[in-house]
């Protein structure tokens, strides 16, 4: 998206009358992005109690994502209070100052988002494949994330020696140049997502199952591609950013509404495999019949069995399916 794109002309700019073209596409963007990651969250919560089954670490990780989209929110709605959409010559010393500083805590904020989403998508990894290849895997992608969160919080709080410099720029010292800031925080964020579309696809493909169902599976966890998408035309937008001009406040518009989206499209994708069981019939033809105690699923051997078109990596009736290295095994909701 590029600025001609987002902005119109015929208006001033200034801080009183802001382009209202610019301010309302982040309205859009704040709106939508808020409303699809809570709904999303909220319906893999849902699908989860009425299966019976318990929380597992990535439904926390997930919450915790959630909580950090929540403060990427509020910081974007302070930052249309505080100028954004304006130029940055019309804007009063005192909103500028805040708007610095929004966006100096903002790049924390983002940065744990995306790494929580991450880490909750590798703990799903980690619970249904229990090959021993998949947990290093994910033991070593997790660390990576963890190690890339921490480089990216530390080098944007001190983006600037002293850190006041950032939003006070008449202050004595110096900051880090911004396109190498970009690159370092946005480059290893796409690599590790397109690891983490691939990373399951061999476990999926080695399973005795039909191909159809090999692809059906791949499918879930190749929606993650959406949120690849988003991560690469953020960096676009940023790269735009520092060619547009000292502007900030007017030209920041396009990477704050992507930025918007691609956490919560993160957190969408993150959630959509395990809201499937909302959309089986029999469960909530099953909710309507006073409940029996709950029979446990035994392990089958039988290939044609244990791997019926009907099968889900979140089964409907309520139970955990694990993966271990071609064979699947049910186990009682609640007691995995």
């Amino acid at each position: 998206m590029s600025l001609d794109q987002v902005s119109g002309s015929g208006t001033s700019g200034d801080f009183e009358h802001p382009n209202q073209n610019l301010r309302r596409s982040v309205i859009i963007a704040l709106y939508f992005a808020f409303i699809l990651s809570t709904v999303a969250v909220a319906l893999r919560l849902l699908a989860r109690k009425i299966t019976g089954s318990r929380l597992y670490l990535d439904d926390y990780l997930i919450i915790i994502a959630l909580l950090f989209k929540y403060g990427c929110s509020i910081g974007v709605t302070i930052l249309l209070f505080n100028g954004l959409g304006s130029h940055i010559t019309m804007i009063p010393q005192k909103n500028l100052t805040v708007y610095f500083k929004i966006g100096w805590s903002n790049s924390f904020v983002y940065t744990c988002c995306v790494a929580f989403i991450k880490l909750s998508i590798l703990a799903v990894y980690k619970r249904l494949f229990a090959a021993k290849g998949m947990t290093i895997a994910v033991n070593i992608v997790g660390t990576i994330v963890i190690l890339w969160a921490l480089s990216v919080s530390i080098a944007g709080v001190l983006n600037c020696v002293p850190v006041h410099k950032f939003w006070d720029r008449a202050v004595p010292g110096h900051c880090v140049d911004t396109v190498s800031y970009y690159y370092g925080q946005q480059i290893p964020n796409i690599l590790t997502d397109v690891v983490l579309l691939i990373m399951p696809l061999k476990s999926v493909w080695a399973l005795p199952i039909s191909k159809a169902q090999r692809l059906l599976l791949s499918g879930v966890f190749l929606v993650g591609i959406l949120t690849l998408c988003f991560d690469i035309v953020r960096l676009v937008a940023m790269i735009q950013l520092t060619q547009a001009g000292p502007d900030i406040t007017y030209n920041q518009v396009p990477v704050v509404v992507w930025t918007c989206m691609e956490a919560a499209v993160g957190i969408t994708a993150a959630c959509l495999s395990h809201i499937r069981p909302l959309f089986n019939v029999k469960l909530w033809t099953r909710l309507r019949i006073p409940s029996q105690e709950p029979e446990k699923r035994q392990l089958n051997s039988s290939t044609s069995e244990a791997f019926s078109t009907d099968r889900t990596l979140f089964d409907p009736c309520g139970t955990q399916t694990t993966i271990y290295s071609g064979h699947e095994a049910c186990v009682e909701a609640g007691k995995a």
